[in-house]
């Protein structure tokens, strides 16, 4: 009779045990992830305070450990630990979606059928849909509510998440844009708002002013990428193209990462600067807008064409936060020289958790013309993107004026930005990754908490956006032709 009992219970409770997701963090494994991680980047960040008080790293650590503690799944795991990544405010410290993750994590955040069938961008506080894969929203539309979240609340949600030096929050802010093929809008929101059995509820405002509540098709990445590209050529969103226009050259740079191409950069802006002198022409754009950044060299043999005279930047000291990193960390971290991990011999102490690295002392940035520099002039487009290796070739035109910088602050920092050697570590039980800086720069002078102004700045609207206008090359082309010939 008991057994049978036990039975009709089992049974009336399996479609409600069924409906429910079975954890897949212990709490004893959630509490160890969140040592682990917390003791990692104690140990090894060398720039927690660069921005942050103690205090508010303390806290932020509080309330990591509280979150990450009751994390039962992985993706509560991930949004704790993104969440406080990006409260150190380093843009080189984050969980990145799509690199550095145990499997299970790269198939939360990257195959799943939990994104959004559109295109976003925010321009003025607005959202606007650029490009659609379901005939239920139109490019030019405007989100009004999404997950049912009204559209103004929709970056305080995501903010906590978003990563940036310091406080360049249009740096953060762009990454809610689908400027390229995905935004962390398509990592964090599903995490934080799942889409329902009919998808995502969406309410839109209408080109003719009309609005529509709607339900949407959740998607794969792939899906979405597929449908967006359909009758469209291939294209490759990182190629550098340059566009000769009478007396004018666009030059447009959307990367400046080629680690593992045969991509000949030298050769190819050798090849661009001949051409521009035998054209003799007088106005050259670069745009630097989608450059986040890469090689450190690129941006220094870019300004050697610019140049009439060598200009000197002074270096800054690169400090790290140990001498040999702990052991008990190394079976959780990874990285592509694990020499990183121990500089016997290689460092000077300054004080608590505080090391110069004496083999990375490095002189003043010199950097001398070429024989026969670029004689025109020369504008360069720039925005929150530009916050590694452009943000630093930004602060060198800044210093130099070699060229007039056009558009918006960068992102990166004049207090410093921390990389050049990293790592990254993968929580035991959940897979988890978070990258973690190794090297901190800091200018040997104090510096304001800030990027790099624009000479001319830009203030992108909603309605040009929507016209698919691009203001920035619009303002270089007015002050081109406001030019007096010669």
């Amino acid at each position: 009779m008991i057994f049978a009992r036990c039975c009709l219970v089992l049974a009336l409770l399996s479609p409600i045990l069924s409906a429910q997701p079975l954890p897949e963090l212990t709490p004893a494994q959630a509490k160890q992830d969140a040592r682990v991680l917390r003791r990692a980047l104690t140990e090894l960040h060398p720039a927690l305070t660069k921005y942050r008080t103690p205090a508010e790293i303390e806290a932020a650590f509080a309330r990591f450990e509280s979150r990450a503690g009751a994390a039962s799944t992985r993706a509560e795991m991930f949004l704790a630990a993104s969440e406080l990544a990006a409260a150190i405010r380093c843009g080189h410290t984050w969980a990145q979606p799509r690199f550095n993750q145990k499997p299970a994590i790269t198939a939360l955040l990257t195959e799943r059928a939990d994104k959004l069938p559109i295109h976003l961008v925010l321009v003025e506080g607005r959202w606007l849909v650029t490009a659609s894969a379901t005939d239920l929203v139109r490019l030019g539309d405007e989100l009004l509510a999404l997950s049912d979240v009204a559209a103004p609340a929709i970056v305080p949600a995501m903010m906590p998440y978003l990563r940036a030096d310091g406080s360049s929050d249009g740096k953060r802010l762009i990454q809610l844009s689908h400027e390229g093929d995905t935004s962390l809008m398509d990592f964090i929101w599903p995490l934080l708002h799942p889409p329902g059995p009919e998808g995502y509820a969406v309410t839109v405002r209408r080109t003719d002013g009309t609005t529509a509540a709607l339900k949407i098709p959740a998607v794969t990445l792939a899906a979405r990428s597929v449908a967006l590209r359909a009758g469209r050529p291939e294209t490759d969103a990182d190629a550098w193209t340059t566009e000769y226009r009478d007396n004018l050259c666009v030059l447009t740079l959307p990367t400046f990462a080629f680690w593992n191409s045969k991509f000949d950069w030298r050769a190819y802006l050798t090849g661009v600067f001949a051409e521009l002198a035998r054209r003799g022409t007088r106005h050259l754009i670069i745009d630097l807008r989608a450059n986040e950044g890469g090689s450190g060299e690129i941006g220094p043999f870019i300004l050697s064409h610019l140049i009439r005279s060598p200009i000197r930047e002074p270096a800054n000291q690169p400090i790290g936060a140990y001498e040999r990193a702990p052991y008990i960390l190394a079976r959780y971290l990874d990285t592509w020289d694990y020499a990183f991990f121990d500089r016997t011999g290689q460092v000077e102490k300054l004080g608590e958790r505080r090391y110069l690295l004496k083999t990375k002392v490095e002189a003043d940035i010199v950097i001398t013309p070429q024989p026969a520099p670029f004689t025109g002039k020369t504008y360069v487009l720039i925005g929150a993107n530009n916050s590694s290796a452009t943000y630093l070739l930004a602060r060198l035109i800044k210093a130099s004026g070699a060229a007039t910088l056009v558009g918006q602050p960068t992102g990166g920092n004049l207090r410093g930005l921390n990389g050049g050697e990293l790592c990254w570590v993968n929580l035991p039980n959940s897979g988890v990754g978070v990258d973690i800086p190794l090297l901190g720069s800091y200018p040997t002078t104090p510096q304001p908490d800030a990027g790099i102004a624009p000479d001319v700045a830009v203030t992108r609207t909603f309605a040009a956006r929507a016209a698919g206008r691009d203001q920035e090359l619009e303002t270089v082309l007015a002050l081109i032709a406001a030019t007096p010939r010669p």
